[in-house]
């Protein structure tokens, strides 16, 4: 019956973990790094060891994740005067410089008399040797159009020039202020880069210890000299498995909040990010 209950808990934990790409806002669940799964290493079978070796580690890496997240956007909303979310900061900065750019050109040069002395030289030649003649009207037509092409290609084009008015809020020439945003932007960032090897892992880890949960069945009843020791690693594999779910939505509420901030300061400051580039 304990076993049972066990795999319902597992299978419960592993379906919260799938359905966790619809989650938004702030995770509710707490996931303490003193509470991972405690199971001596060396008393393990390797493949169950490296299952715990794996669950420790993301449990260890969202949790200190999560804990910088949540400091950096406290202070970036403490220091910008807005909500402490990651809107409200996304629209604080988005509008915290605004670029308008206009063009201005001068008129062309133009002489005038370029379309005149060419339609003058043209009737003349259309004209012939004959006295008095004159070119017929669809000729003529045609003459005036080619004289005004002749115009247009001898005009001195004008000068276009370009005038930007940068708009900047007045937190960006405070020296002390400006500090706390930028350090603090650069570890949403720093987070942004991290959260590439956590996104969406806690599925998956949970995922192979519910096989593992079933292979430990198959396991005692081959040797059931295991018994405690399989006893103990189902434990913990529970235990496991009901943190990961729990650090897994703690990182996607982390990654929906990253995604709407890390645009904006790419956007606005496009070269922030190679501070923090490993190269």
């Amino acid at each position: 019956m304990i076993r049972v209950q066990f795999a319902a808990l597992l299978a419960a934990a592993a379906l919260s973990c799938g359905c966790a790409g619809t989650f938004s806002g702030s995770a509710s669940a707490s996931v303490d790094v003193s509470a991972d799964i405690q199971v001596p290493i060396a008393e393990m079978p390797p493949k169950y060891a490296a299952w715990v070796v794996e669950a420790e580690g993301y449990l260890a890496a969202v949790n200190a994740a999560y804990a910088m997240h949540t400091r950096a956007t406290a202070d970036l909303a403490a220091v910008l005067g807005v909500d402490a979310n990651a809107d409200a900061i996304a629209a604080f900065l988005r509008n915290a410089i605004q670029i308008e750019t206009t063009m201005t050109c001068t008129p062309p040069s133009f002489n005038a008399s370029v379309v005149a002395d060419c339609r003058a030289e043209a009737s003349a030649r259309a004209r012939g040797n004959a006295s008095g003649g004159s070119a017929s009207g669809a000729a003529s037509a045609g003459i005036s159009a080619n004289c005004e092409a002749r115009g247009s290609l001898s005009i001195e084009p004008g000068q276009c020039t370009f005038e930007t008015t940068v708009t900047e809020h007045p937190i960006l020439g405070d020296a002390a202020r400006w500090a706390t945003v930028q350090a603090n932007m650069k570890v949403i960032l720093q987070l942004s880069a991290a959260n590439v090897h956590l996104d969406g892992r806690g599925a998956g880890i949970n995922a192979r210890g519910m096989e593992l949960y079933a292979q430990s069945v198959t396991d005692l009843a081959d040797d059931p000299t295991l018994a405690l020791q399989l006893n103990n690693i189902q434990g913990e594999l529970k235990k496991g498995a009901d943190l990961v779910g729990a650090a897994n939505e703690k990182q996607l509420a982390m990654n929906s909040d990253l995604s709407a901030m890390v645009g904006v300061i790419n956007d606005q400051f496009p070269q922030m990010r190679a501070s923090v580039e490993v190269r």
